[in-house]
């Protein structure tokens, strides 16, 4: 079950078939095809190995051949640049590196209707054959300023931009914002736009000062996709009341 979760997570797929080769490593192979790669599956064959059997043989029709390690690792090079292979290219959700702001808008829910300034990640499905059906959003810790990592006292979902719901199909090759934290200009404190029925709505964070919020993002059929936001919070009111709002937000991925 590793070899399960870590093709899961997996953005490609290099099978090599060695003279003397698993046949779970042709299990593997078939496992791996099942999950869904496709085109982005290189394989390569030492020659002289034995015959292809099996789901091998049907799938793996004709593979690169080599003879030597020296040889294979050439063929592998060239393999990759003639796919485009990118490092930085993943088939699983991610999160785009900068977060965006709402810029201020009313919010109504169950738990009444205020005034908020939103911060927003962009969640990406790269997969071109699979949708990320019913994904959800939660915060599932907090650090403090004093270092204290806490468990999130919401963790209801989170609310999906320009939609009514807390529960998000993204379809293949496209993205959707999520509201991660938002802001009132009458408390400085930080919120969350969730599905938890507290009325009023509860703060996360009461205090000024620096946080890491870590989130957690699950979806139908792919890996959870983990990744945190640190947060400079600097609110302060002025008289006659002026909404000052100079907090800060950077994101990092786990």
């Amino acid at each position: 079950m590793v070899i399960t979760k870590e093709l899961r997570s997996s953005d490609y797929f290099l099978f090599i078939d060695f003279k003397l080769l698993s046949v779970f490593t042709h299990q593997e192979f078939a496992l791996a095809h099942h999950l869904g790669f496709g085109a982005d599956i290189i394989a390569l064959r030492q020659n002289g190995a034995g015959d292809m059997k099996g789901f091998l043989k049907y799938v793996l029709s004709n593979p690169t051949k080599f003879d030597t390690v020296d040889q294979l690792l050439e063929k592998i090079r060239g393999l990759v640049k003639a796919k485009g292979w990118n490092p930085a290219y993943s088939r699983n959700l991610v999160v785009a590196p900068t977060l965006s702001r709402s810029g201020g808008n009313f919010y109504s829910d169950h738990t009444g209707q205020a005034f908020h300034e939103t911060w927003k990640a962009k969640i990406t499905n790269n997969r071109l054959d699979a949708a990320a059906f019913g994904a959800i959003c939660i915060l599932d810790s907090i650090q403090c300023p004093s270092g204290d990592r806490l468990p999130s006292t919401d963790r209801g979902y989170l609310k999906w931009v320009g939609h009514q719901g807390y529960e998000r199909t993204i379809l293949p090759k496209s993205s959707e914002d999520v509201d991660l934290f938002a802001v009132r200009p009458d408390h400085q404190d930080l919120f969350l736009l969730s599905t938890l029925d507290a009325r009023p709505r509860r703060p996360i964070v009461t205090e000024n000062g620096d946080y890491e919020l870590s989130y957690r993002i699950f979806a139908r059929d792919f890996p959870p996709l983990e990744f945190t936001v640190s947060v400079n919070l600097r609110w302060e009111q002025t008289e006659p009341v002026v909404w000052t709002n100079q907090s800060d937000a950077k994101i990092k991925q786990a």
